[in-house]
């Protein structure tokens, strides 16, 4: 009997036992499958980072390129204001006006050459002045753009050529022109552009010019014809709006401005960083009357004699500096006006009368 109930209670130990196993079995299951639960989330998870970090790689990969066009962009910047008060180790362009006065009348021309009256330089001073400078600067300037105005306009426009030539064998020599002259030339001005090596170099606007007619002649010449614009007669108009109180800051006018240290000008012996300091006479001769009383005064600190220098160094250096006249160009304000117009002769052109 002991030996009966011994087994009989080892039945029942058993059994719980067994019961307890199935329990823990089923409780080990669900953990299996929480686990797998949990392992498909882990897995999703994983894609999901995987997906992230390929969208950061791409965002960096971005955000390298959006870095180099801003250090591209701002070297661009500081490499232009660098150039503009650096010394050149030479001139690399020199402008000439041969003619004040032109044929187009271009809204707010930063030459003034629609204001201008007709004038033409002193053939006989010019050739003075360009031995002058060939002496200074051993000849050793990279362009000439004889220009102004309208060059075509000057009957002696191939003396001007010639002389050039004569004193600077070694320069590029431009021929800055509108155009509407140019097939009414003579063999005589295409054989002087020939023998001279002059780059034939106008800006097409939008007129009715036969420019089939004046490639056939520079092909004819064997002279270069290269259009200033590309050859697109969408020319823009521009406001180089002037402050005639004078309160303009020089130094930001000076490094901020395209022409100053670039488009070099020489007149009368004497040479200037810029176009608007070198032909303003022309605005104030048109201007500073009873009626609209402004003149935006140069003085002689503002050009520098070549008959007054030393040595070419001593040119180079002034020209990469801003001068007193600086602080009449408001250059925040120079905006584009569009399509290319007409000029009205107004002052308004290049003096914001309203404060604008």
């Amino acid at each position: 009997m002991h030996r009966f109930k011994k087994w009989f209670f080892s039945l029942i130990k058993n059994y719980k036992q067994h019961e307890k196993i199935k329990l823990d079995l089923a409780d080990v299951k669900v953990d299996l499958n929480n686990t797998k639960l949990d392992l498909a989330d882990v897995k999703v998870d994983l894609n999901n980072t995987k997906l992230d970090l390929a969208d950061v790689k791409v965002d960096l990969n971005n955000t390298k390129l959006d870095l180099a066009d801003v250090k591209k962009k701002y070297y661009h910047i500081l490499d232009f204001h660098l150039r503009k008060i650096t010394p050149q180790a030479f001139l690399e362009i020199i402008e000439i006006h041969v003619s004040e006065s032109c044929n187009l009348n271009c809204f707010g021309c930063n030459h003034f050459s629609q204001i201008a009256e007709k004038k033409f330089p002193d053939i006989e001073k010019f050739q003075q002045d360009m031995k002058e400078l060939s002496n200074i600067t051993k000849g050793l300037i990279g362009t000439f753009r004889l220009m102004g105005g309208e060059p075509l306009l000057n009957p002696q426009c191939q003396e001007f050529i010639n002389i050039t030539r004569k004193y600077f064998p070694d320069s590029s020599i431009w021929l800055v022109t509108n155009g509407i002259l140019l097939h009414k030339q003579t063999d005589d001005f295409w054989e002087c552009c020939k023998k001279n090596h002059v780059e034939i170099r106008p800006t097409k606007y939008p007129l009715k010019i036969d420019w089939e007619i004046i490639e056939r002649l520079c092909y004819q010449y064997d002279i270069p014809l290269i259009f200033f614009n590309n050859g697109e007669a969408e020319k823009i108009s521009w406001k180089f709006t002037l402050d005639p109180l004078g309160k303009c800051d020089n130094y930001y006018s000076f490094t901020n401005c395209s022409m100053a240290n670039h488009c070099v000008q020489f007149k009368d012996g004497k040479l200037f960083t810029c176009p608007i300091s070198a032909h303003i006479e022309h605005f104030n001769k048109k201007f500073s009357n009873e009626i609209t009383k402004v003149e935006l005064k140069l003085s002689e600190f503002d050009y520098i004699d070549i008959y007054k220098v030393s040595n070419y160094q001593e040119i180079l250096s002034f020209l990469a500096k801003p001068i007193p006249f600086c602080r009449y160009c408001n250059v925040k304000k120079w905006k584009e006006m569009g399509l290319w117009r007409k000029s009205s002769y107004q002052i308004d052109e290049y003096i914001d009368l309203n404060g604008d």
